[in-house]
Protein backbone atom coordinates (compact mmCIF):
# COMPACT_ATOMS: atom_id res chain seq x y z
CA UNK A 1 0.00 0.00 0.00
CA UNK A 2 1.31 3.69 -0.22
CA UNK A 3 -0.67 5.16 1.85
CA UNK A 4 -1.37 8.93 0.73
CA UNK A 5 -0.09 11.33 3.61
CA UNK A 6 -0.70 14.53 2.21
CA UNK A 7 -2.29 16.62 -0.49
CA UNK A 8 -0.85 19.97 -1.32
CA UNK A 9 -2.54 22.24 -3.70
CA UNK A 10 -0.68 25.53 -5.03
CA UNK A 11 -2.31 28.26 -6.83
CA UNK A 12 -0.05 29.19 -9.89
CA UNK A 13 -0.16 32.88 -11.10
CA UNK A 14 2.08 33.99 -13.54
CA UNK A 15 4.65 36.97 -13.11
CA UNK A 16 3.67 40.49 -13.83
CA UNK A 17 6.16 40.74 -16.89
CA UNK A 18 4.64 37.41 -18.65
CA UNK A 19 2.32 38.34 -21.03
CA UNK A 20 2.20 34.90 -22.57
CA UNK A 21 3.94 35.43 -25.25
CA UNK A 22 3.56 32.21 -27.71
CA UNK A 23 2.89 31.22 -31.55
CA UNK A 24 -0.13 30.73 -30.80
CA UNK A 25 -3.84 32.09 -31.27
CA UNK A 26 -4.03 33.64 -28.32
CA UNK A 27 -1.31 36.16 -29.56
CA UNK A 28 -2.59 37.22 -33.05
CA UNK A 29 -4.17 40.93 -32.76
CA UNK A 30 -7.46 38.86 -33.89
CA UNK A 31 -8.77 35.56 -32.97
CA UNK A 32 -11.64 33.36 -33.60
CA UNK A 33 -14.33 33.52 -30.51
CA UNK A 34 -17.68 32.63 -29.78
CA UNK A 35 -18.50 36.27 -30.16
CA UNK A 36 -16.94 36.42 -33.49
CA UNK A 37 -20.41 34.83 -34.91
CA UNK A 38 -21.93 38.28 -34.33
CA UNK A 39 -19.38 40.30 -33.21
CA UNK A 40 -16.42 41.95 -35.57
CA UNK A 41 -13.87 41.64 -33.17
CA UNK A 42 -12.90 40.74 -29.23
CA UNK A 43 -9.91 42.26 -27.19
CA UNK A 44 -6.88 39.81 -26.95
CA UNK A 45 -6.78 37.31 -24.60
CA UNK A 46 -3.13 36.51 -22.96
CA UNK A 47 -2.13 33.30 -21.50
CA UNK A 48 -1.09 29.62 -22.31
CA UNK A 49 -2.06 25.81 -22.04
CA UNK A 50 -0.42 23.03 -21.32
CA UNK A 51 3.28 23.12 -19.77
CA UNK A 52 2.83 26.75 -19.21
CA UNK A 53 -0.12 28.85 -17.60
CA UNK A 54 -2.79 31.36 -18.56
CA UNK A 55 -2.13 34.79 -16.86
CA UNK A 56 -5.46 34.06 -14.50
CA UNK A 57 -3.44 31.01 -13.48
CA UNK A 58 -3.52 27.16 -12.66
CA UNK A 59 -3.58 24.93 -10.25
CA UNK A 60 -0.51 21.97 -9.45
CA UNK A 61 -1.33 19.44 -6.72
CA UNK A 62 0.61 17.53 -5.46
CA UNK A 63 0.50 14.25 -3.67
CA UNK A 64 2.47 12.26 -1.17
CA UNK A 65 2.54 9.44 0.63
CA UNK A 66 4.59 7.65 2.93
CA UNK A 67 7.30 7.07 1.96
CA UNK A 68 8.10 10.41 0.12
CA UNK A 69 7.53 9.94 -3.08
CA UNK A 70 4.98 12.42 -4.68
CA UNK A 71 3.69 13.13 -7.77
CA UNK A 72 2.81 16.29 -9.49
CA UNK A 73 -1.06 17.24 -11.38
CA UNK A 74 -1.91 20.34 -12.80
CA UNK A 75 -5.41 21.67 -14.39
CA UNK A 76 -6.75 25.40 -14.98
CA UNK A 77 -9.60 27.60 -13.13
CA UNK A 78 -7.15 28.00 -10.26
CA UNK A 79 -9.64 29.98 -7.85
CA UNK A 80 -12.51 27.26 -8.55
CA UNK A 81 -10.24 24.21 -8.56
CA UNK A 82 -7.94 25.01 -5.60
CA UNK A 83 -11.27 24.48 -3.10
CA UNK A 84 -12.74 21.77 -4.49
CA UNK A 85 -9.11 20.06 -4.45
CA UNK A 86 -8.51 21.31 -0.44
CA UNK A 87 -11.78 21.17 0.66
CA UNK A 88 -13.42 18.02 -0.95
CA UNK A 89 -11.10 15.90 -2.78
CA UNK A 90 -7.87 15.97 -0.43
CA UNK A 91 -10.38 14.47 2.73
CA UNK A 92 -10.96 11.47 0.21
CA UNK A 93 -7.63 10.93 -0.59
CA UNK A 94 -5.75 11.52 2.96
CA UNK A 95 -5.00 7.85 4.31
CA UNK A 96 -5.96 6.43 1.01
CA UNK A 97 -3.80 3.88 -1.29
CA UNK A 98 -2.50 6.19 -4.36
CA UNK A 99 -2.24 2.55 -6.22
CA UNK A 100 -6.09 2.54 -6.59
CA UNK A 101 -6.35 4.87 -8.68
CA UNK A 102 -9.66 3.83 -10.60
CA UNK A 103 -11.01 3.60 -7.08
CA UNK A 104 -10.58 7.58 -6.01
CA UNK A 105 -11.70 8.48 -9.15
CA UNK A 106 -15.07 7.02 -8.82
CA UNK A 107 -15.25 8.23 -5.24
CA UNK A 108 -14.46 11.44 -6.14
CA UNK A 109 -17.12 11.92 -8.85
CA UNK A 110 -19.35 10.38 -7.16
CA UNK A 111 -18.70 12.85 -4.31
CA UNK A 112 -19.18 16.18 -6.57
CA UNK A 113 -21.36 15.23 -8.72
CA UNK A 114 -24.14 17.32 -7.05
CA UNK A 115 -22.47 20.17 -7.62
CA UNK A 116 -21.10 19.63 -11.50
CA UNK A 117 -20.47 17.18 -14.14
CA UNK A 118 -18.58 18.95 -16.19
CA UNK A 119 -16.83 22.35 -15.59
CA UNK A 120 -14.14 22.65 -12.73
CA UNK A 121 -14.96 20.02 -10.87
CA UNK A 122 -14.17 17.69 -13.41
CA UNK A 123 -10.95 19.85 -13.61
CA UNK A 124 -10.17 19.33 -10.54
CA UNK A 125 -10.55 15.43 -10.53
CA UNK A 126 -8.50 15.76 -13.70
CA UNK A 127 -5.34 17.58 -11.78
CA UNK A 128 -5.70 14.81 -8.86
CA UNK A 129 -5.89 11.52 -11.20
CA UNK A 130 -2.87 13.36 -13.15
CA UNK A 131 -1.04 13.53 -9.96
CA UNK A 132 -1.73 10.02 -9.09
CA UNK A 133 -0.69 8.51 -12.58
CA UNK A 134 2.88 10.28 -11.83
CA UNK A 135 2.97 9.09 -8.51
CA UNK A 136 2.17 5.03 -9.39
CA UNK A 137 5.09 5.67 -11.90
CA UNK A 138 7.66 7.00 -9.37
CA UNK A 139 6.46 4.31 -7.18
CA UNK A 140 7.16 1.49 -9.78
CA UNK A 141 10.03 3.26 -11.25
CA UNK A 142 8.70 2.91 -14.44
CA UNK A 143 7.02 5.99 -16.88
CA UNK A 144 3.69 6.21 -17.35
CA UNK A 145 3.29 5.07 -20.79
CA UNK A 146 4.64 1.90 -19.67
CA UNK A 147 1.62 1.54 -16.77
CA UNK A 148 -0.60 2.00 -19.93
CA UNK A 149 0.43 -0.79 -22.07
CA UNK A 150 3.92 0.91 -23.48
CA UNK A 151 4.99 2.54 -26.68
CA UNK A 152 3.22 1.68 -29.58
CA UNK A 153 5.54 3.97 -31.83
CA UNK A 154 9.15 4.98 -31.05
CA UNK A 155 8.03 8.46 -31.69
CA UNK A 156 5.08 11.01 -32.15
CA UNK A 157 4.08 13.03 -34.94
CA UNK A 158 3.68 16.43 -33.62
CA UNK A 159 2.33 19.69 -35.05
CA UNK A 160 2.50 23.55 -34.06
CA UNK A 161 0.28 25.96 -33.33
CA UNK A 162 0.53 29.50 -34.08
CA UNK A 163 1.77 31.76 -36.88
CA UNK A 164 5.52 31.29 -36.33
CA UNK A 165 6.18 29.17 -39.45
CA UNK A 166 9.70 30.21 -40.44
CA UNK A 167 10.57 28.94 -37.05
CA UNK A 168 7.95 25.69 -37.24
CA UNK A 169 9.66 25.26 -40.73
CA UNK A 170 13.12 24.82 -39.26
CA UNK A 171 12.04 23.01 -36.24
CA UNK A 172 10.66 20.40 -38.92
CA UNK A 173 7.41 20.61 -38.47
CA UNK A 174 5.27 19.20 -40.98
CA UNK A 175 1.68 20.73 -39.86
CA UNK A 176 0.59 23.41 -38.27
CA UNK A 177 -2.72 24.82 -36.88
CA UNK A 178 -3.74 28.22 -37.47
CA UNK A 179 -5.44 30.78 -35.25
CA UNK A 180 -8.01 31.30 -37.28
CA UNK A 181 -8.46 34.98 -37.99
CA UNK A 182 -11.69 35.91 -37.33
CA UNK A 183 -15.10 34.28 -38.57
CA UNK A 184 -18.66 35.01 -39.74
CA UNK A 185 -19.08 38.63 -37.71
CA UNK A 186 -15.97 39.55 -39.49
CA UNK A 187 -17.95 39.47 -43.00
CA UNK A 188 -15.52 39.56 -45.97
CA UNK A 189 -12.55 40.83 -44.50
CA UNK A 190 -12.40 37.71 -41.83
CA UNK A 191 -13.45 35.27 -44.49
CA UNK A 192 -10.09 36.50 -46.63
CA UNK A 193 -8.01 36.70 -43.46
CA UNK A 194 -8.55 32.83 -43.08
CA UNK A 195 -7.89 32.14 -47.15
CA UNK A 196 -4.62 34.05 -46.44
CA UNK A 197 -3.25 32.03 -43.07
CA UNK A 198 -3.66 28.68 -45.04
CA UNK A 199 -1.51 30.58 -48.25
CA UNK A 200 1.16 31.61 -45.63
CA UNK A 201 1.79 28.36 -44.54
CA UNK A 202 1.40 26.47 -47.92
CA UNK A 203 4.34 29.23 -48.84
CA UNK A 204 6.53 28.82 -46.08
CA UNK A 205 6.49 25.20 -44.77
CA UNK A 206 5.69 23.98 -47.98
CA UNK A 207 2.46 22.35 -50.09
CA UNK A 208 2.58 19.07 -48.78
CA UNK A 209 2.51 20.83 -45.00
CA UNK A 210 -1.16 19.61 -43.69
CA UNK A 211 -2.98 22.70 -42.29
CA UNK A 212 -5.76 22.74 -39.83
CA UNK A 213 -8.24 25.29 -38.10
CA UNK A 214 -8.96 26.53 -34.60
CA UNK A 215 -11.89 28.01 -35.04
CA UNK A 216 -12.67 28.02 -31.48
CA UNK A 217 -16.65 27.74 -31.89
CA UNK A 218 -16.51 31.00 -33.64
CA UNK A 219 -17.54 29.78 -37.05
CA UNK A 220 -21.72 28.68 -37.91
CA UNK A 221 -22.35 26.16 -40.74
CA UNK A 222 -22.61 28.46 -43.59
CA UNK A 223 -19.33 30.42 -43.01
CA UNK A 224 -17.28 27.22 -42.81
CA UNK A 225 -18.76 25.24 -45.90
CA UNK A 226 -17.65 29.03 -48.16
CA UNK A 227 -14.75 28.73 -46.57
CA UNK A 228 -13.75 25.36 -46.95
CA UNK A 229 -14.89 25.43 -50.74
CA UNK A 230 -12.69 28.03 -51.27
CA UNK A 231 -9.51 25.96 -49.71
CA UNK A 232 -10.27 23.32 -51.81
CA UNK A 233 -10.49 25.50 -54.94
CA UNK A 234 -7.20 26.86 -54.24
CA UNK A 235 -5.56 23.30 -53.70
CA UNK A 236 -4.39 23.81 -49.89
CA UNK A 237 -4.06 20.94 -48.00
CA UNK A 238 -6.68 21.34 -45.23
CA UNK A 239 -6.71 18.55 -42.96
CA UNK A 240 -9.38 19.69 -40.60
CA UNK A 241 -11.45 21.97 -38.74
CA UNK A 242 -11.53 22.24 -35.18
CA UNK A 243 -14.43 23.11 -32.70
CA UNK A 244 -16.39 25.70 -35.93
CA UNK A 245 -19.43 25.79 -33.82
CA UNK A 246 -20.22 26.02 -30.22
CA UNK A 247 -19.23 22.89 -28.32
CA UNK A 248 -23.02 21.79 -27.20
CA UNK A 249 -24.02 21.76 -30.88
CA UNK A 250 -23.66 18.14 -31.93
CA UNK A 251 -26.35 18.00 -34.62
CA UNK A 252 -24.97 21.14 -36.13
CA UNK A 253 -21.19 19.38 -36.25
CA UNK A 254 -23.22 15.93 -37.65
CA UNK A 255 -24.46 18.19 -40.32
CA UNK A 256 -21.04 19.59 -41.09
CA UNK A 257 -19.27 16.60 -40.94
CA UNK A 258 -21.68 15.03 -43.55
CA UNK A 259 -20.76 18.26 -45.66
CA UNK A 260 -16.56 18.74 -45.60
CA UNK A 261 -16.17 14.63 -45.48
CA UNK A 262 -16.69 14.74 -49.18
CA UNK A 263 -14.62 17.47 -49.32
CA UNK A 264 -11.78 15.62 -47.80
CA UNK A 265 -11.85 17.81 -44.95
CA UNK A 266 -12.23 15.94 -41.30
CA UNK A 267 -14.31 17.80 -38.55
CA UNK A 268 -12.37 17.89 -35.13
CA UNK A 269 -14.15 18.60 -31.58
CA UNK A 270 -14.18 17.76 -28.04
CA UNK A 271 -11.84 20.26 -26.40
CA UNK A 272 -14.83 21.56 -24.15
CA UNK A 273 -16.13 17.65 -23.66
CA UNK A 274 -16.00 16.25 -20.12
CA UNK A 275 -15.44 12.66 -19.41
CA UNK A 276 -16.45 9.24 -21.12
CA UNK A 277 -20.06 10.02 -21.55
CA UNK A 278 -19.36 13.56 -23.22
CA UNK A 279 -17.07 11.70 -25.64
CA UNK A 280 -20.16 9.04 -26.43
CA UNK A 281 -22.40 11.78 -27.21
CA UNK A 282 -19.96 13.07 -29.36
CA UNK A 283 -19.28 10.12 -31.13
CA UNK A 284 -22.50 8.03 -31.09
CA UNK A 285 -24.00 11.04 -33.15
CA UNK A 286 -21.16 10.70 -35.42
CA UNK A 287 -20.19 14.06 -35.27
CA UNK A 288 -16.59 14.10 -35.24
CA UNK A 289 -13.84 12.73 -37.39
CA UNK A 290 -11.10 13.74 -35.16
CA UNK A 291 -12.01 13.51 -30.83
CA UNK A 292 -10.04 16.24 -29.28
CA UNK A 293 -10.86 15.69 -25.74
CA UNK A 294 -8.27 17.73 -23.20
CA UNK A 295 -6.80 15.64 -20.62
CA UNK A 296 -6.25 18.75 -18.11
CA UNK A 297 -10.63 19.18 -18.54
CA UNK A 298 -12.13 15.51 -19.12
CA UNK A 299 -10.91 14.00 -16.16
CA UNK A 300 -7.17 13.01 -16.43
CA UNK A 301 -5.22 10.03 -17.71
CA UNK A 302 -7.89 7.34 -16.26
CA UNK A 303 -10.80 9.44 -18.44
CA UNK A 304 -8.96 9.74 -21.54
CA UNK A 305 -8.03 5.69 -21.61
CA UNK A 306 -11.82 5.27 -21.12
CA UNK A 307 -12.36 7.90 -24.19
CA UNK A 308 -9.55 6.13 -26.22
CA UNK A 309 -11.23 2.74 -26.10
CA UNK A 310 -14.94 4.41 -26.70
CA UNK A 311 -13.02 6.13 -29.89
CA UNK A 312 -11.24 2.76 -31.13
CA UNK A 313 -14.17 1.14 -30.93
CA UNK A 314 -15.93 3.46 -33.38
CA UNK A 315 -13.20 4.15 -35.41
CA UNK A 316 -12.24 7.67 -34.75
CA UNK A 317 -8.70 8.89 -34.17
CA UNK A 318 -8.12 10.84 -30.70
CA UNK A 319 -5.80 13.96 -31.29
CA UNK A 320 -5.47 15.13 -27.59
CA UNK A 321 -6.06 18.98 -27.31
CA UNK A 322 -3.14 21.00 -26.39
CA UNK A 323 0.50 19.94 -25.17
CA UNK A 324 2.57 18.39 -22.57
CA UNK A 325 4.27 15.47 -21.17
CA UNK A 326 0.51 13.52 -19.34
CA UNK A 327 -0.53 14.04 -23.35
CA UNK A 328 2.54 12.52 -24.60
CA UNK A 329 2.68 9.29 -22.28
CA UNK A 330 -1.18 8.53 -23.28
CA UNK A 331 -0.45 9.30 -27.39
CA UNK A 332 2.84 7.53 -27.33
CA UNK A 333 0.50 4.36 -25.68
CA UNK A 334 -2.06 4.55 -27.45
CA UNK A 335 -2.51 2.92 -31.71
CA UNK A 336 -5.86 5.61 -31.81
CA UNK A 337 -3.60 8.54 -30.89
CA UNK A 338 -1.35 9.26 -33.84
CA UNK A 339 -0.87 12.80 -33.71
CA UNK A 340 -0.03 15.35 -30.80
CA UNK A 341 -0.30 18.65 -30.72
CA UNK A 342 2.63 21.25 -29.37
CA UNK A 343 2.72 24.96 -28.04
CA UNK A 344 5.68 26.35 -28.78
CA UNK A 345 7.09 29.63 -26.84
CA UNK A 346 8.38 32.28 -28.72
CA UNK A 347 11.18 33.01 -27.08
CA UNK A 348 12.80 29.50 -27.81
CA UNK A 349 11.52 26.85 -25.85
CA UNK A 350 13.06 27.18 -22.83
CA UNK A 351 12.37 25.75 -19.25
CA UNK A 352 12.55 28.83 -17.84
CA UNK A 353 9.24 29.81 -19.14
CA UNK A 354 7.69 26.82 -18.56
CA UNK A 355 6.08 25.34 -15.80
CA UNK A 356 7.01 22.15 -15.64
CA UNK A 357 10.42 20.73 -16.71
CA UNK A 358 11.65 18.00 -18.64
CA UNK A 359 9.54 18.35 -21.67
CA UNK A 360 11.07 16.91 -25.07
CA UNK A 361 12.45 18.94 -27.50
CA UNK A 362 10.97 18.29 -30.93
CA UNK A 363 13.24 17.72 -33.57
CA UNK A 364 12.46 17.10 -37.41
CA UNK A 365 8.90 17.35 -36.59
CA UNK A 366 8.96 14.08 -33.65
CA UNK A 367 9.28 14.07 -30.54
CA UNK A 368 10.14 10.99 -28.14
CA UNK A 369 9.06 10.45 -24.53
CA UNK A 370 11.55 10.16 -21.87
CA UNK A 371 11.89 6.92 -20.01
CA UNK A 372 12.14 8.57 -16.39
CA UNK A 373 9.87 6.92 -13.73
CA UNK A 374 6.14 8.86 -13.86
CA UNK A 375 5.23 11.53 -15.98
CA UNK A 376 9.45 12.30 -15.93
CA UNK A 377 8.63 16.32 -15.02
CA UNK A 378 9.17 18.57 -11.99
CA UNK A 379 7.80 21.58 -10.66
CA UNK A 380 9.52 24.83 -11.96
CA UNK A 381 9.25 26.54 -8.73
CA UNK A 382 11.46 29.81 -10.08
CA UNK A 383 8.46 30.36 -12.14
CA UNK A 384 5.83 33.25 -11.20
CA UNK A 385 4.04 32.63 -7.47
CA UNK A 386 3.07 29.42 -5.74
CA UNK A 387 0.82 30.10 -3.72
CA UNK A 388 -0.28 27.67 -1.32
CA UNK A 389 -3.67 27.07 -0.99
CA UNK A 390 -5.47 29.08 2.34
Amino acid sequence: MAKIVDVEVFKVQAPKTFDGSMSRWMNVEKESRPAYITCKSMPRRKGVLGNVVHQEGAVVVKIITEDGIYGLGSSGLYRNCTVIVEEVLKPILLGADAMEIEKLWDIMFKATVAFGRKGAVIQAISAVDIALWDLMGKTMGIPVYQLLGGKVRDKIKVYATGTDLERFRAMGYKANKIPAPGGPGGGLEAFKANIAAAQRVANIMGEDAEIMYDCWQGWDIEFTVKLCKELKRQNLNVRWIEEPLMADDIEGHRRLKDLLNPMGILVATGEHEYTRWGARELIENQAIDIMQCDIWYSGGISEMRKMLAYAKAHNVYVVPHCNGMPVYHVSISSLQSPFAETLVLQSAANDANRLFLGEPQVIDGYLDVPDRPGLGYELNYEWGRMLPYS
